[in-house]
């Protein structure tokens, strides 16, 4: 499947996956434009590389153009999609975008419930390391190179394979690491059986080395079926991750793999950190990378933006935001920042998607309870429509009943303010969330800075 000539005009552009896309087929040559409902920084980057970008809806913008390529999010009735048809413009969604690109680019990537943003940035730092340019589109920005799209070299691409709206089941894909495979998406995927159903069927559509992190049973369930490599702590693991030290704010152990004992370090806390990197060595030493070289790479590691991100220390309170809106991701986030705080560890949680609040609330207040203080807002809804009775006050009473110290405060606007008071020297506060969450740093450091 090859893109038309012509101008292609982008709905949802100011999103991680689509924004990235677009820098991709800007870096290849292609004419775009892009439309987003609420813009924001993503569109404005778009904007500054001269694609001509619309906030809202904007049917006029898709005249002239040769396709029309909508984020999985939008909906069918989308004004602009409704104009691209009725003018015979083409509409595809970004699955078919994708398959598109990866039929032509060989294509490698990482899959998962939880980690694959960090794993395919760190499949990315390490070819960088090694003198090599892939072409990259990451769900998020890579901090040492300031951006989630790059088109370099048109023999590599290197891809986040994201299962949500079974994107992943649309690639062609030359390897592939699989972090983990656990019940999320619940508005896609009836059960966990079907999507580890999926993740077997993306793996054994792979033409190339595929590696599992036995770790994870899900996972572990893939490599059974299709035979695949597989990394881990577990004992029988074709990589190995053996004496790990988490202490100090990074991760250290040796990956004992079929070339025997590997040092590696990377700059970031935790045992899932720590899998990720193996099984980024894992896979590119399955494709022909020396996996000393590739260690080597990783102690300069700088990390993906919202993933365990710094965002400054003011007056002592030591400030970090991650994208975690998962249980597990939560869980993993607070247990790292048990290795870096001195003091009280506050979580300010942010719920994201009514359906997912539903089915997890439960284990939500089970993985935050690992925090000091818990602070809960409101769910960020995105793609729903409100659900009655579901609400961010159903994570707070099950943080509460799991023994955290908890506060409700509904409006994330007033998370700040609130907050504030409640901290002091040597905390630690870290936000968590798929949402606008990641600004109530912004709004928080101003107000401590005023009082230190």
């Amino acid at each position: 499947m090859s893109l038309p000539e012509g101008r292609i005009h982008l709905v949802g552009a100011g999103g991680a996956g689509m924004s990235a896309i677009a820098k991709l087929l800007l870096g290849r040559g292609h004419q775009l434009s892009g439309s987003d409902l609420r813009g924001g920084s993503a569109l404005d980057a778009l904007a500054d590389l001269d694609v001509t970008t619309y906030v809202g809806h904007h049917p006029e913008a898709v005249a002239g153009a040769a396709l029309v390529v909508a984020s999985s999010a939008v909906p069918d009735y989308d004004e602009e999609l409704t104009a691209a048809r009725d003018a015979g413009i083409p509409v595809w969604r970004r699955p078919r975008l994708l398959e598109a690109v990866t039929s032509d680019i060989p294509t490698i990537g990482a899959t998962g419930t939880h980690g694959k943003t960090t794993t395919t940035a760190m499949l990315i730092t390490a070819l960088r390391a090694l003198g090599e340019d892939p072409s990259f589109i990451v769900g998020g920005d890579l901090v040492e190179v300031g951006t989630n799209g790059h088109a370099g070299a048109a023999d590599l691409l290197v891809l986040e394979a994201d299962e949500a709206f079974r994107t992943f089941e649309s690639l062609h894909l030359r390897g592939l690491v699989v972090t983990n495979v656990e019940h999320e998406h619940v508005d896609h995927f009836e059960s966990e059986d079907d999507l580890v159903e999926s993740f077997t069927a993306v793996a054994r559509g792979v033409d190339g080395p595929v590696v599992c992190c036995r770790d994870d049973p899900g996972a572990a369930a893939v490599a059974t079926a299709t035979g695949a490599v597989t990394y881990g702590f577990s004992e029988g693991v074709d990589w190995r991750i053996e004496d790990m030290d988490g202490s100090a704010g990074s991760v250290s152990f040796s990956l004992v793999g079929p070339v025997g004992p590997v040092g590696v370090t990377i700059p970031q806390p935790g045992a899932h950190i720590a899998r990720n990197g193996a099984g980024a060595i894992a896979l590119l030493s399955e494709l022909g990378r020396d996996p000393r070289d590739l260690a080597a790479g990783l102690v300069t590691f700088k990390g993906v933006g919202r993933r365990w991100e710094h965002r400054g220390t003011v007056g002592g309170i030591v400030l970090y935001d991650d994208y975690a809106h998962h249980p597990t991701e939560v869980a993993a986030v607070l247990d790292s920042a048990a290795h870096t705080a001195p003091g009280r560890i506050f979580a300010v949680f942010q719920p994201h998607l009514y359906s997912r609040t539903q089915r997890f609330s439960e284990e939500f207040g089970q993985s935050l309870a690992r925090a000091d203080v818990v602070v809960v807002t409101d769910v960020f809804g995105a793609r729903e429509e409100p659900v009655p009775g579901v609400t961010g006050e159903l994570v707070a009473d099950a943080a509460r009943a799991a023994g955290a110290t908890v506060h409700y405060v509904p409006h994330r606007f007033e998370l700040a303010e609130y907050v504030a008071p409640l901290v002091q020297e040597g905390d630690l506060v870290v936000s968590l969330g798929a949402g606008d969450i990641t600004l109530f740093h912004t709004e928080l450091a101003p107000i401590l800075g005023e009082r230190s």
